[in-house]
């Protein structure tokens, strides 16, 4: 069996075309003018790298005001150039589903943010702007947050403060990757405590998904989430 290819490999490869291809370039003449005047896609993309905040900022912002004009192209170079920032938003947003799935949702916002840039309003900072909306916009799409402890997870319908539930789901997110990161968890035991805990999916949908039964996947959240509390609580005070 073949591997699967993720969507951020896809951009890639897609960019190891567009970068040398000399009619992209020209159909961004402006662009490559401000990026040392740049011949290709590719030197555009080394000259951002490389150089100070202002100078990268005024290729980014001529991007981004094109993009909002409607040049596609224009928006999948800006994309290309903040692929590292969105991968750090996929890696984080745990509750979005796995790999594959938080992938698609950090691209799509991040995309999302560039077409709708308020060019006039933000004119500087382009990038840690337009990552930080994307961040806002994949905040928002998380379901609500799970309260059950004990057994599969039932979404609170009682009105609730979206700051509280947001900072909620926050502090398990990094609770989780701190953990993924110390070697207490496996990214697997994390993602399905994120996904069952924050995004409120059913354990036994999750199964269903992966073709697993509920019991199995049960009994791995209740270890992983025993594993996570006995790390957070090592030395759990004594009554009597």
């Amino acid at each position: 069996m073949g591997c699967t290819v993720s969507v951020f490999e896809m951009l890639e490869q897609e960019w190891q075309r567009l970068r040398r291809d000399r009619a992209a370039a020209a159909s961004l003449r402006e662009v490559c003018a401000l990026a040392g005047a740049a011949t290709s896609l590719a030197d555009v993309e080394d000259y951002v790298r490389g150089a100070g905040p202002e100078e990268a900022d005024a290729v980014l912002l001529a991007l981004v005001r094109k993009a909002v004009a409607g040049h596609d192209l224009a928006a999948r170079v800006l994309l290309q150039l903040l692929l590292p920032g969105t991968r750090n938003l996929a890696r984080r947003w745990w509750a979005l589903g796995d790999h594959d799935e938080r992938a698609a949702a950090a691209i799509t916002a991040v995309y999302h943010r560039i077409r709708d840039y308020p060019v006039e309003r933000r004119p500087g900072r382009v990038a840690a702007n337009v990552l930080m909306d994307a961040a806002r916009e994949l905040r928002r799409s998380l379901p609500r947050l799970a309260v059950t402890p004990s057994a599969d997870p039932v979404v609170n319908h009682e009105p609730a403060p979206m700051d509280a539930i947001s900072h909620s789901a926050m502090e398990l997110a990094e609770v989780l990757q701190e953990a993924v990161d110390d070697g207490v968890l496996s990214q697997d035991d994390a993602v399905l405590i994120a996904r069952s805990r924050i995004a409120g999916d059913r354990v036994a949908d999750i199964a269903r998904h992966h073709r697993l039964g509920p019991r199995t996947l049960w009994d791995r959240r209740h270890r992983a989430e025993r594993t996570l509390a006995a790390a957070h609580n090592p030395h759990p005070t004594r009554r009597g």
